[in-house]
């Protein structure tokens, strides 16, 4: 996919329940967040359709002539991935506290742990033991949403602490000031 196909995801699952309207004499107002930088128009409309073709978004017109764009499952788990691939990269000051991602997810949802082990270890979580994940910066939303979407909610927690035990040498091996 092309990074501004990514772009339109990410800026869909930014959007408040996944996504948004317009109406049709109106135009698409995504059209606005993406035009003013190197993405041309047609091709932002081009991605839009790939995007309905692929099944990542739905179209819906409401009664009043909007029509509601939103991310589909499968285009909530594409977003989602690019999210957490962009935590890998997220440099920021640090606030001094960490986010603490633990679980303990019974067999029956094997692929659902999986999943998440996998995606923790894409954001550059840190990996204090098999099940508890440290990050020193806020990721709170992509857990919760990971949860929501896998269906684990009871099996995640997740924690704001101020400090751990070593932890100046997980801020060395994160590379967190």
């Amino acid at each position: 996919m092309s990074s501004a196909t990514d772009k339109i995801l990410l800026h869909l699952y930014d959007c408040i329940n996944y996504g948004f309207s317009y109406r049709m004499k109106n135009g698409l107002f995504i059209l606005d967040e993406f035009s003013h930088g190197r993405i041309k128009t047609d091709k932002i409309k081009n991605n839009i359709r790939d995007l309905n073709k692929l099944k990542f978004i739905r179209k819906k017109e409401n009664y009043d002539g909007s029509i509601l764009v939103s991310l589909t499952e499968k285009g909530q788990l594409r977003a989602l991935n690019l999210s957490f691939r962009n935590l890998y990269n997220k440099k920021e000051k640090w606030d001094g506290k960490w986010r603490m991602v633990t679980f303990d997810i019974p067999n029956k949802y094997k692929k659902g742990r999986d999943a998440l082990r996998y995606r923790l270890r894409l954001g550059g979580f840190y990996e204090f033991q098999k099940s508890l994940f440290l990050y020193p910066y806020n990721c709170e939303r992509e857990i919760r949403d990971f949860v929501d979407l896998f269906r684990l909610k009871g099996y995640v927690s997740f924690a704001l602490i101020d400090s751990i035990d070593n932890e100046e040498d997980i801020k060395l091996k994160m590379n967190v000031e």
